[in-house]
């Protein structure tokens, strides 16, 4: 089947997409049971190396004894360039295949955020402290600014962008709610499983909506991405995403997006408070009221242009 795929490079503080055709066919001390199990597994599997050269590093991802350890996510990561990589402006939105319908939505939208000119730049739910959701998530994070932190174990990989600190959780096994019990989001419900070293994740119970980007998504679509972990030609730690949207709805055959991470040693990602400083303010415009002995009538809008 064709599909169309693109890959996201940075230029500054912006993202960028590049499109291209292509076809896609015993326990630990002080604990117990099944916990302890796990984490003694965890410590009895070597780690491997995040720098340059030696083994890729490894988790144990089952209780039980004697399976075998996949590739660990584990840390901080920003955006991989490969070596001798340029960094050129392509145009921000590639030509994907809309339907009838894909086409309006995305038109509809960007009257609605102003988005005119080259640059193509207008308001988006960012700028209102609205969290990604997928695929952007995935898409934006880990540019050197705004890296991601993965966190894994044995029945859960979490996954945490600086940007407003949004969570992404890719379930495992018996961990996973039944279908019935999934709620729609922007993120979706991510259920993963192993082949061989690789990572499949398949996103579901997404809600209609479209990213900063004017890309729409319906509560149809369906994600499916293969994480992998390997080195460079110069030994550095590279972790892959290729993710494959499919949505009847919007588009007439399947999306490509393709991202790559390599770690930050010893990273950390930062608190992005993004609306506790309007907070703050609403409370000193109340404090004031209060002190003056007048009603305590200030709102949100009073403090912060944003909600106006």
């Amino acid at each position: 089947m064709a599909s169309l795929r693109f890959t996201v490079a940075i230029v500054g503080t912006c993202a960028v997409l590049m499109s291209e055709p292509t076809l896609s066919a015993g326990a630990a001390p002080g604990t117990g049971g099944a916990a302890g199990a796990a984490e003694a597994a965890h410590r009895a599997v070597p780690v491997g190396s995040r720098q340059a050269g030696g083994a890729i590093p490894r988790l144990s991802m089952s209780l039980g004894p004697g399976a075998p350890a996949k590739p660990d996510f584990s840390g901080v990561w920003k955006t991989y360039m490969e070596p001798g990589q340029k960094l050129l402006r392509f145009e921000l939105h590639p030509k994907l295949p809309f339907t009838a319908e894909g086409k309006r939505r995305r038109e509809e939208y960007e009257k609605l955020v102003g988005i005119q000119g080259e640059a193509r730049v207008g308001d988006h739910r960012g700028a209102h402290c609205v969290p990604y959701g997928m695929p952007a998530m995935m898409e934006q994070g880990g540019y050197p600014d705004y890296p991601l932190e993965f966190i894994q174990r044995p029945d859960q990989l979490t996954i945490i962008f600086e940007i407003l600190g949004e969570t992404r959780r890719i379930y495992f096994g018996d961990r996973n709610l039944p279908p019935e019990k999934r709620l729609p989001s922007s993120q979706g419900y991510s259920s993963g499983h192993w082949e061989g070293d690789t990572l499949v994740v398949e996103t579901t119970d997404l809600t209609d909506g479209q990213d900063q980007f004017s890309r729409p998504h319906s509560d149809q679509a369906k994600m499916l991405e293969r994480f992998t972990l390997g080195r460079d030609a110069q030994g550095e730690l590279v972790l892959s995403d290729s993710l494959t949207i499919t949505d009847p709805v919007y588009y007439t055959e399947p999306v490509r997006v393709e991202r790559k991470w390599t770690p930050i040693p010893d990273g950390h990602i930062m608190p992005f408070p993004c609306t506790e400083e309007a907070w703050d303010r609403l409370l000193d415009a109340r404090r004031e009221q209060l002190k003056a002995g007048k009603p305590i009538t200030a709102k949100m809008k009073d403090v912060i242009e944003i909600y106006e």
